[in-house]
């Protein structure tokens, strides 16, 4: 399978500078009386969800790693009515940049809808997607995802009782929680954006087997990295065995990607600072939310 590590530059979307005129408005989710919706998810090189924006059927990234409420392709903006209304100053892996951003009547997925709100526009190069689904609107309220049964929940998640607990932080909007590598602490960000999880060389210096050279999208361009996985002995999350995950050592990022989330089905409640590993489970009936 195709590894696709998706270094974003909306993951680093940190604003520089605001004005008045131009304050980014955040969504006014509406959810169904129960306060849950379940989605089925679709995977390609990251999980996507079928949407509408204004309307209009889009096929969405969902990209825990994304900083933000979205971000949608100039081609799919023009596709659903959204026009460029400003730009503004960022910071993110590539530099100090500007970002253009569009407003958002209504974005609806299943039984929720999402209203009135602003997005970034940029281009993805190789990814064959509309846009990505965002931290902001991903984590605005409890979440649950299992990518191995291709399931997503937004408002509630399921029993606890059988899972195991760990603390969780904000990171720059994102999910952090800390593993411990050989009885060192590392930060990691949680990131259904990156196909593989990832460790930093600053973070790992021991030995690594390298695995060849593999295609890596980026919104910028697609080229081939060299392949390094890192070996390590002991891997632990909030004290229990952290399995089935591999670590490719990277310069500065430290991700744990969709390897990590088809192994360990997890819960998020950022409003708690919680959050819960599951065991691999069958899927619950889940109602699929592509577009009617």
């Amino acid at each position: 399978m195709k590894t696709m590590r998706l270094l974003l530059a909306c993951l680093g979307l940190c604003v520089a500078a605001t004005s008045a005129a131009q304050e980014l408005k955040k969504p006014k989710d509406e959810f169904p009386e129960s306060g849950m919706a379940s989605f089925r998810l679709r995977i390609k090189s990251i999980p996507t969800l079928r949407m509408l924006i204004n309307g209009v059927p889009v096929l969405m990234g969902v990209d825990t790693g994304c900083q933000g409420t979205a971000v949608i392709t100039p081609s799919a903006a023009q596709r659903c009515g959204i026009t460029e209304a400003f730009s503004m100053p960022t910071m993110g892996n590539s530099g100090r940049s500007e970002s253009t951003y569009g407003l958002v009547e209504r974005l609806q997925a299943g039984e929720v809808t999402w209203r009135d709100f602003h997005v970034a526009i940029m281009p993805l190069d190789g990814m064959d997607i509309d846009g990505l689904l965002g931290a902001d609107i991903l984590f605005g309220r409890p979440f649950y995802m299992d990518l191995r049964n291709k399931v997503m929940i937004l408002g509630k998640i399921p029993d606890t009782s059988g899972a195991h607990e760990v603390p969780c932080y904000s990171r720059g909007g994102h999910c952090g929680v800390n593993i411990e590598v050989e009885g060192v602490k590392v930060p990691m960000i949680v990131d259904s954006g990156a196909s593989k999880s990832y460790m930093s060389s600053l973070k790992f210096k021991g030995e690594t087997e390298f695995r060849g050279y593999l295609p890596v999208a980026t919104v910028r361009s697609t080229g081939l990295t060299r392949v390094e996985v890192c070996k390590i002995k002991s891997l632990r999350i909030g004290g229990a065995p952290l399995t089935d995950v591999e670590f490719v050592r990277d310069l500065e990022h430290n991700l744990l990607g969709d390897d990590f989330l088809r192994a360990h089905p997890i819960a998020v409640d950022m409003a708690a600072r919680r959050l819960w590993l599951f065991e691999p489970q069958q899927a619950p009936g889940q109602a699929d939310a592509t577009s009617k």
